[in-house]
């Protein structure tokens, strides 16, 4: 087999056959975690003797911890060596897993057994912190030419396949071998990925100062990881506390404030985090806030799309799983089909149709009936099998526009900037439609207590009116996202260049652009 070695970094050549399953295992077990545990949550109640409340945060604290370490996690990469650093994070998440599946038996520091499983899905978010953006920075720089668009067409498809059977990998398991083993069924895939890593993945980083190594900005990345931390939080509990609340107004407050602090650090740091002039490239600048918006707008949907499902039709987590899987083929479909078409058209132009397309498919989701029964989600149907197939062609083109405007030896935070502005704008979205969706609930509910007083409530009305409302608050969101997804459409047009042909070896011919990135949606997760 042969071996490659990034331009413009240092470190031992690579086996590319083992550098591609190191990365797509790792792949698949973090995105699998984000969905995995939703269908386990009644269980976990039970046997752990959960609140509500706890069981939001066993979701939380894994996607808390993921957005607040991936900024860190690819600096860390790109300057000590992404087989190293990714090596690490593979363990760490396997030790979280393994501390998540033991929580039920033991616990340490006096804490209860649910707070022993927040403590693990805490240490997973770190571990996945570091997976996600190293795994697509890994596959770019590990490949050139025709073999990097394959690749990274396999790493689209294995992380759209990871999300989706998320609920019915989770609910098969609860079922037949209890819900520790959603959490040890990383174990074995996890060492696979670390043996394939040390055994053929290429250590590549950032050359040597005169001086030594690269330095790291140990100022920036505590600013950037607090202001994320803040961030998050005040759009995690928003609706709980209350989006006026003082506490809420001090996060929003301290996350822009350790925002401008970071901002300020950067301009004057011999060794920045990033150049925060790869933002004044048009293509980094675009890609990013349009993958702000599509986080915003369709991952956001995707989310309520699941609670539509649950509690507005009365599905199980898994027979929502199965009932989603259409639209995961179609993502998979997508991914070669927009390599061709950008070849066709260029980036700019297929970025910009897929992303107009997705909003007719968006729409296409405010058909659904309010008295329709569960046979009525089949009107989901058309809107999904076009919003996979558009993000099959969407997030490939957008991630490659992202790390190709990096320098080769820096791809790693890059992609980190990538993900980052994704899960922030599912988080914002996801408030937003939550927000949407809670009036549409209160109203049900204060409908139900006038019934009630007045004697004339049945278990029907009640079903009815939960009904009705979470379908209207779908319809509202979807129109929501609709908005978003084309404004990233003409964003797009507006600032969007098209990627510049990668040379690949003399006998190869000019590749088309990659193939797909998956969401680190969030599928099925409770309520935020």
């Amino acid at each position: 087999m042969s071996t490659t070695t990034a331009p413009g970094t240092t470190g031992r050549t690579g086996k590319p056959g083992l550098t591609l399953l190191a990365a797509l295992l790792g792949l698949f077990i973090a995105l699998l975690d984000v969905t995995v545990v939703t269908v386990a949550l009644p269980t976990i109640s039970t046997d752990l003797d959960a609140s509500f409340s706890d069981l939001e945060w066993v979701a939380n604290a894994y996607m808390l911890a993921l957005a607040v370490f991936i900024v860190t996690a690819g600096r860390l990469g790109d300057i000590f060596g992404h087989r190293k650093i990714y090596t690490i994070g593979v363990v760490v998440f396997l030790a979280g897993s393994l501390a998540c599946g033991a929580a039920g038996e033991f616990s340490l520091f006096g804490w209860s057994h649910i707070a022993m499983l927040h403590a693990g899905r805490v240490v997973q978010g770190v571990g996945g912190a570091v997976i996600l953006p190293l795994t697509l920075a890994i596959v770019y720089s590990a490949f050139e030419g025709r073999t990097r668009t394959l690749a990274i067409m396999l790493w689209g498809a294995v992380g759209g396949l990871a999300t989706a059977l998320g609920p019915l990998v989770g609910g098969l398991l609860v079922e037949h071998a209890g819900w520790e083993w959603i959490f040890y069924v990383n174990l074995p895939i996890g060492v696979i990925a670390v043996i394939a890593a040390l055994s053929g993945m290429g250590d590549t980083r950032r050359p040597r100062t005169t001086t030594g190594r690269q330095p790291l900005d140990v100022p920036g990345l505590v600013t950037v990881s607090a202001a994320l931390l803040c961030l998050n939080l005040a759009l995690i509990n928003g609706s709980d506390w209350g989006w006026t609340s003082g506490r809420e107004i001090g996060l929003f407050g301290g996350a822009v404030a350790l925002l401008a602090l970071f901002l300020a650090l950067e301009s004057r740091s011999a060794a920045p985090i990033m150049d925060l002039h790869w933002f004044r490239l048009p293509s980094f600048g675009g890609s990013v806030v349009a993958g702000f918006l599509l986080g915003a707008g369709m991952f956001s949907v995707l989310f309520y799309l699941s609670i539509y499902l649950q509690n507005g039709l009365g599905f199980t987590a898994l027979q929502t799983g199965v009932r989603l899987l259409p639209m995961t083929l179609m993502l998979i479909l997508g991914a070669p089909m927009g390599g061709r078409l950008a070849a066709k058209v260029g980036a700019r132009k297929a970025l910009a149709f897929a992303f107009v397309l997705m909003a007719i498919g968006i729409a296409l989701f405010t058909l659904i009936d309010p008295d329709g029964g569960r046979g009525s989600w089949t009107l989901l149907l058309p809107g999904m099998l076009i919003t996979g197939l558009t993000m099959g062609i969407i997030m490939p083109i957008s991630s490659e526009l992202t790390v190709a405007a990096a320098p080769q030896d820096q791809v790693g935070v890059a992609a980190s900037a990538g993900t980052m502005f994704r899960q922030v704008g599912n988080a914002v979205g996801i408030a937003i439609i939550g927000a949407v969706m809670s009036s549409q609930t209160d109203s049900a509910k204060d409908a139900a207590k006038d019934l009630a007083r007045s004697g004339a409530l049945t278990p029907e009305k009640a079903v009815a009116l939960q009904r009705t409302a979470v379908t209207h608050g779908m319809q509202n969101g979807a129109w929501y996202a609709v908005a978003l997804t084309l404004a990233a459409a003409v964003l797009v047009l507006l600032f969007v260049h098209d990627i510049e042909p990668a040379k690949g070896r003399a006998d190869e011919p000019i590749p088309a652009p990659p193939t797909p990135l998956v969401p680190a949606s969030e599928l099925n997760r409770p309520t935020v």
